[in-house]
């Protein structure tokens, strides 16, 4: 134990000390500070002076490190399904149970590297979204707090929908290997894909491979929950905001229509106005910056999805391997999830604009009639996700998938019968 002498003995650390001594945020992987020097002095964007780098406090480059920790595990993935699809080139059922998690390993090492390259910008938009909406309005009109409220407790709900949903796959997987044991006394390892080297059919090999395996899936569970949580919450977001526009239209249109309104005395329409002008660039600000954000995302997404179901199409099908159907509800339910998200964001975005049609404009003063024009142009561009310029992530592009799927199944079925 410290004593109270030791204690009052300890120097304690200025706030300049503490500033030197830290890790820049715009620097997370080299994990480096900057220090100052007596006499010589430069300074940088963030305001410090210095003159030279040195390793912070800490182990050095520890964010680098597990970076380089994550891909060699995925690295490793990708080696050892090549390694088995190769060794197994002749059973071509057993090369789509390799391949039918093949498909979400890629959208999610995708997901990983679009959110490393663009981390600054995810990181910008978040609190862009704290600053401009949950700040202002967490303590505002009783509408406004209902709306952010109201948009948490939807948010809650998925994460806790994805999450139960990720983990109860890995379950399901889990219980594979035990019925192969008991039903027809063979050794199966978790997933069907073999490490080079070493042979699940060994004591020692088996336990490699299922190590590997617990340790990947438990990183695709984490990434996949937590990337779908991302571009849900983004999404919800962006639509809160556009909420709160509509909320405040409707407060203009009451002030508009109030008998009492007089052009002479229209502070209380000035501000009102000018509060929607602002939510109105920052609504669409927020959706344009999603779809930029997530438009490789989606695309990805959906391509690996529709691989991953026609895969899962065709074991169950063709085979009894209980666990594909399970993974196929389970990658479907993702791909329905997106589309979902997409097609309220197309509602949100049509309500925002039913909502301006329907302000009585003509009761503005004449100067505010003019900027009434720029929200009305607004609208003759089209405001919803993209699936990276190929087709608007919504109902109709889920529809016409599922048409496609369903005329998949059918040949597959004819060609077993």
């Amino acid at each position: 134990m410290v004593s109270k002498s030791d204690a009052a003995q300890t120097p304690v650390k200025t706030d300049q000390e503490i500033l030197q001594n830290s890790m820049l945020e715009d620097d997370p992987n080299s994990n480096t500070i900057l220090t100052c020097s007596r006499g010589k002095e430069a300074s940088d964007d963030s305001g410090r002076t210095t003159d030279e780098k040195r390793p912070r406090w800490g182990p050095p480059y520890k964010g680098a490190q597990e970076l380089a920790k994550l891909y060699s595990s995925v690295i490793v993935y990708f080696v050892s399904n090549i390694y088995t699809m190769v060794k197994y080139s002749t059973d071509y059922q057993h090369l789509m149970k390799i391949l039918v998690t093949v498909g979400t390993a890629v959208q999610l090492y995708v997901k990983f590297f679009v959110a490393i390259k663009r981390g600054f910008e995810f990181k910008e938009f978040t609190e862009s979204v704290e600053q401009v909406l949950l700040v202002p309005f967490q303590c505002g009109s009783p509408k406004e707090v209902a709306v952010l409220q109201r948009t948490g407790r939807v948010m809650w709900f998925i994460f806790r929908l994805l999450a139960i949903s990720f983990s109860c796959s890995g379950f399901v997987f889990g219980l594979y290997p035990l019925y192969a044991y008991y039903a027809n006394d063979t050794v199966m390892p978790l997933f069907l894909h073999e490490l080079p080297y070493y042979d699940w059919s060994t004591t020692g090999g088996y336990v490699v491979n299922m190590l590997f395996q617990v340790n990947i899936y438990t990183l695709g569970v984490v990434g996949a929950t937590y990337s779908d949580v991302l571009f849900i919450l983004c999404a919800l977001y962006s639509m809160a905001h556009a909420d709160i526009f509509i909320l405040h239209l409707h407060e203009l249109e009451e002030i508009l229509n109030d008998p009492a309104f007089s052009e002479n005395d229209n502070s209380a329409m000035d501000i009102k106005w000018k509060q929607c002008m602002y939510d109105h660039q920052q609504s669409v600000k927020f959706f344009n910056t999603v779809d930029d954000l997530f438009n490789v995302v989606t695309l990805v997404h959906v391509g690996m999805g529709l691989f991953s179901i026609c895969d899962g199409m065709l074991l169950v099908a063709l085979t009894d391997w209980y666990a594909a159907y399970f993974f196929l509800l389970i990658i479907f339910f993702q791909l329905t999830l997106y589309f979902l998200i997409g097609h309220y964001v197309e509602l949100k975005v049509d309500e925002m604009y039913d909502t301006i049609n329907s302000v009585p404009w003509y009761k503005l003063p004449v100067s505010n009639q003019k900027e009434f024009v720029f929200l009305l142009s607004r609208q003759q561009y089209p405001l919803t996700l993209i699936i990276y310029g190929f087709a608007p992530l919504n109902f109709t592009t889920y529809m016409t998938v599922l048409r496609g799927l369903y005329q998949f199944f059918v040949i597959i079925m004819r060609y077993v019968s």
